[in-house]
């Protein structure tokens, strides 16, 4: 890890081929269900946003896992729209 940077581990748990997160507004791209990105500490709001479309009734999750600072946890299940978003804000 870079100096002056921070470890932000985020993970899904989502068998839908159409899952999308971003934080402030940059694509997050996962591998085996996590993706873990260096970021610079700021003293301001870093964002993110989710998307999933899928069959009603599809289960997901998603949740930070590093640094303790961050932590988070969101679970939902579909409605019969097919689809759900959320938006979550941290600092680190």
């Amino acid at each position: 890890m870079a100096v002056g940077k921070t470890k932000v581990v985020i993970k899904i748990k989502v068998s839908s081929q159409f899952f999308r997160a971003h934080i402030d507004g940059k694509r997050v791209h996962f591998e085996n269900g996590e993706a873990a990105l260096d970021m610079e500490p700021k003293n301001k709001d870093y964002v993110l946003t989710w998307f999933i479309r899928d069959a009603p009734g599809t289960k997901y999750g998603i949740q930070i896992t590093e640094p303790d600072r961050a932590k988070m946890t969101y679970a939902a299940t579909l409605d019969a729209s097919g689809k759900d978003a959320g938006i979550y804000w941290f600092k680190i």
